[in-house]
Formats: C-alpha cells, structure tokens, sequence
C-alpha cells in the first residue's frame, strides 16, 4: 500500500512537473510573440516595414518649390457655391458664392476676384514665389468646400491671368478660420511644401483689414516689418461705415488685446462657427519649430525661438 502511494506520488511529482515545463513554454512564447511584434501593436510600424515613400514631405532633390523664399497669401473670405462651370462672367455673381449678408450686393465679389488675380500678378513677377490661397470649409450651406480650393478654381477659371506658369506655384492652405490662421497656417504650409521657411511674406486682402494683418498679426508672429509687404483691395464700390465699424469692434479691437485669438471668447466662438465640419488641421505636424507658438495662449506676445526672427 505505501510502495503504491508512493509510486503515485512519483508520478504526480513527474506530471506536475511536465504541465509546469509546457506552462512555462507557452508563456514564454506568448512573451516572445509579444516582444517581436510590439511595434505593430502599438500602432508603429518598423522602419523597414514602411512603405517606400512617405506622405510626410518629398523625397530629398525631389521638391519642385524646393528654391521658392517668398511667400504670398491670398486670404479667402467666402465660398463657392456654384457647380457650372465657372466663367470670367459667373465667378463675378453674388449667387455663385456664399455670402454673409454684409457682403451681398457690396461688391465684396468683384474684390475677392481682383484678390485672386492681384495674387497671381504677384507671382508672376516674382519666380521664387509661392502662391497661397488661403482659408478652409467656413460656410455650411456651401457643404465641405474650401475657401481655398474656390479661389484656386477662380484663377483657373480665369486662365491666371494670362500667367498659366503661376498655376505650378499656387497651391492651398484649407484649414484657416480667420485672419491670424490665414498668416500662421500658410507659414507651416509653406514650410510643409518648401522643406524651409519664406525669406519674404506678402498677403493680400481688403485694404480696411491692413491694421490687423500688417500692425496686430504680424506683431504676434513677430515677423521682421521689412520683410512683410501687405496689399489692400477694397470694394469699387467703396467701404460703408458699418463694414468699417465691424472691422475694428468684432475683429481689430479683439485681437488688440488677445492676439492670438485663444482668450476672448467672442474670437474663440467666430473660429468655431466657421468650422461646421469639425475640419482638424495637422498643424504643427509639418513645421515642428513652430510647435511651442501653435500652442501658446496668452494675451503677451510670444517670446520663444522662431525661425523668422532676426
């Protein structure tokens, strides 16, 4: 009876030990699975198992506006509505856009369109310049349609002017939903596009904003006054008191006191309006110096490193 008990002891002892050998084994596979192929669980892919390109920039001496060092931003104000095809004429109508009502019957659109086209004479006298329309989907009823991309169609449209070597310069920055984002979002673009940062800025927009772009934004981003050039084209028509009166207490007196447009909440509130499809910019993504100023909220003026300062 013992020599049985004790046999069978011995062969628990054995089994137990054989379920703890297999036990081990396969922990230490799944631990061995896990440390091979941790990479692809966290969501990054080794090196070598990447694609032969990156959507990140060009490859190296493979930039077309590599050389480029003048920057010009042509800032969006509306939408475009229309799915004919445009014409020198159509692009000119009030409902071929979507208009706020003080733009309407103003002659806020033949401005846009002398906008678009001073953009591109700029261009074209300037071989090392790069063109930039600028502004994202702000208008809900126009559906998921940049202000950029309409104006980009309006050049088109327009045979650039007689200038159709331009059309290989002038490209889009589609996520800005106001003036400040204009500027600082078609630097990170630009550097996006150019793999640097422009010697030389020049924005074009209504000539009654001058202020807030050439004194208010330019001070924020602490752009060098000599290297900045900004152009003004208002209305024919000219500017009623109340545009003028709008200009300086819904937008110029706001950003006198947050230049950054990221404490007020009424300049806050306007950015959101004009994002009805919740559009999120990869921004800063493409110009990491400019990481620590995308994130800066304070009503003093940055005074961090920038790669423009002088």
């Amino acid at each position: 009876m013992r020599a049985s008990w004790e046999g069978a002891a011995a062969h628990g002892g054995r089994g137990g030990k054989a379920r703890t050998c297999r036990t081990q084994l396969v922990v230490g596979g799944v631990v061995f699975f896990l440390l091979q192929y941790r990479e692809l669980l966290l969501g990054r892919v080794p090196a070598l198992a990447r694609r032969p390109f990156s959507r990140d920039a060009l490859p190296a001496g493979d930039n077309p506006w590599g050389e480029l060092d003048h920057l010009i931003v042509v800032c969006g104000h509306a939408v475009l509505t229309t799915h004919a095809a445009l014409t020198p004429e159509s692009v000119l109508r009030d409902d071929a856009w979507a208009l706020e009502p003080y733009q309407r019957g103003s002659g806020q659109v033949r401005a846009f369109v002398q906008h678009i086209a001073k953009g591109v004479e700029l261009a074209a006298r300037d071989a090392r310049a790069l063109l930039l329309f600028s502004g994202g989907m702000t208008r809900h009823g126009a559906g998921p349609r940049s202000e950029a991309k309409s104006y980009w169609e309006v050049a088109d449209a327009l045979g650039w002017s007689g200038h159709a070597a331009v059309r290989e310069r002038a490209l889009l920055e589609e996520h800005a939903h106001d003036s400040f984002e204009n500027v600082l979002f078609s630097l990170c673009r630009f550097r996006q596009l150019t793999g640097a940062y422009p010697r030389q800025l020049t924005v074009v927009s209504f000539g009654f904003k001058r202020r807030r772009f050439a004194q208010m934004h330019r001070a924020a981003l602490r752009w060098p006054e000599r290297r900045f050039a900004f152009v003004g084209i208002d209305p024919a028509e000219g500017v009623s008191q109340a545009v003028r009166d709008g200009e300086h207490l819904n937008s110029a007196a706001l950003f006198a006191h947050d230049p950054y447009g990221c404490v007020d909440a009424r300049l806050t509130a306007k950015r959101l309006a004009r994002n009805p499809f919740h559009d999120m910019a990869g921004y800063p993504k493409h110009c990491p110096e400019l990481q620590e100023l995308f994130a800066y909220c304070s009503d003093a003026i940055y005074a961090g490193e920038l790669p423009w300062a002088e």
